[in-house]
């Protein structure tokens, strides 16, 4: 984006000679922010660049609607490039040479060649070289103000995770198929409200029998061979969610052989036991661990051999009680990401370890460290915390709800910052 300082011939050009106002009128101010100006030249330049990539003609309908954004973009820019001048931040070549690695190489071209293709369009009024390497080196900096912002003060809690998760898990339950035997006690709102008490009270009577002596499938078989005022029937793999169709409220159905009741329903008074529920969703159930660590990593200074005898060292010195496991950490512990945390590497799933490694955890007890064991990052001492087994699949939908929150998160955050800096700008569109 071309910027100029606001002079006091802007103010003045009315007044000068018809061959300056002409200039004026070819290349004219479309927005003022702070001390900048935004021309309509750096308006036609994007549009110029949009049709030269897109390699597409922008319908002139819509071409208001597309300066429009333009134009928004433009101010939003430069006043994050106003913002980054008072930061000092500063792009090297080095880092406009990756950006320009990266695009030659998603057009299928070297370095030199896509070089080459800018400045054939160097005599173009739009577009040349220097805007390009320009436009670089501001996207650039507008992103690593924009990601250091945006970031800043993005938390994301646990109970935020969680409560989504139940959402999703709720959702997911209630596409469960559910069997179903109900007895059921007939009746209708139109009968006399005597009738209706004694109902009540034969319905409880017999759900405190049941509940009592395990015995609903006696009544079950009894009510549906002889016709009485009772009724036997059955519902089969009926969603959960569907259930509210036929019942006043929702019903707290989480297992097999569960008996529930009394329940008003479609067809008066319910006893209902739950047969069978099946999941829709297979579960993959993994082994996590949760460990810590003292790492001997081989290194140019220290050989495998070197690190070996360190390991076995440290491991007996424990052992005869010389010094805590945690002292070990903290004082010869070559993981320098986990030991300020007492090598802590949080809960780690079972498909992370090759299996002599993976053995060796699974023998091991809560608090138990292991003697030294090699793995491909050098020579541990592992010591087991806890173990658990969790479903997988909600494992990763945890993971997918933390990614959505966090752009979420990154998204409001950017726009905040963005809106505030409006604020307190001076900002003028003509």
């Amino acid at each position: 984006m071309r910027v100029y300082f606001i002079v006091i011939l802007y103010i003045f050009s009315s007044v000068f000679s018809s061959c300056f106002a002409k200039i004026f009128e070819v290349d004219k101010i479309v927005a003022i922010v702070n001390n900048q100006v935004i021309l309509d030249s750096d308006i036609n330049q994007v549009l110029f660049y949009l049709k030269k990539e897109k390699n597409s003609v922008l319908v002139p309908l819509k071409m208001n609607f597309f300066r429009d954004k333009i134009l928004e973009k433009l101010i939003i820019d430069s006043l994050i490039l106003e913002e980054a001048s008072k930061f000092n931040i500063i792009v090297s070549d080095a880092q406009v040479d990756s950006v320009l690695r990266n695009i030659a190489f998603e057009k299928h071209i070297t370095l030199n060649e896509l070089k080459s293709n800018i400045i054939l369009n160097n005599t173009d009024n739009f577009f040349n070289y220097n805007d390009y390497i320009q436009n670089i080196k501001n996207s650039l900096k507008i992103k690593m103000l924009q990601d250091y912002f945006s970031n800043k003060n993005i938390n994301i809690s646990e109970k935020e995770i969680y409560y989504l998760l139940s959402q999703k898990i709720k959702k997911q339950n209630e596409l469960k198929k559910i069997n179903l035997k109900f007895i059921i006690l007939p009746f209708s709102k139109k009968e006399d409200n005597k009738i209706i008490k004694n109902k009540k009270f034969l319905i409880n009577h017999l759900f405190e029998m049941i509940s009592n002596n395990s015995n609903f499938d006696y009544f079950y078989k009894s009510f549906k061979k002889n016709k009485n005022i009772f009724l036997a029937e059955n519902i089969s793999l009926k969603h959960l969610k569907d259930l509210k169709k036929i019942f006043s409220r929702k019903l707290n159905i989480f297992k097999n052989h569960q008996i529930l009741g009394p329940v008003l329903g479609k067809k008066g008074f319910y006893i209902i036991k739950v047969n069978n529920i099946e999941n829709n969703s297979v579960k993959k159930i993994i082994t996590e661990f949760h460990i810590q660590h003292c790492l001997m990593r081989p290194s140019v200074i220290l050989n495998d051999i070197q690190a070996k005898k360190d390991i076995f060292k440290i491991y007996n010195n424990i052992k005869i009680k010389n010094y805590s496991f945690d002292y070990a950490i903290e004082n010869f512990s070559c993981d320098f990401y986990s030991s300020h945390k007492k090598g802590d590497l949080g809960w780690v799933s079972s498909k992370s370890f090759d299996g002599a490694f993976k053995n060796v955890l699974k023998n091991l007890n809560s608090n138990e460290i292991s003697k030294p064991i090699r793995s491909k990052f050098g020579w541990h001492i592992i010591k087991l915390l806890e173990k658990r087994q969790i479903d997988e699949t909600w494992k990763i939908e945890k993971e997918k709800i933390y990614q959505i929150l966090l752009e979420y998160k990154i998204k409001q955050a950017k726009n905040n910052w963005i809106e505030k800096m409006k604020k307190s700008s001076y900002i003028n569109v003509f």
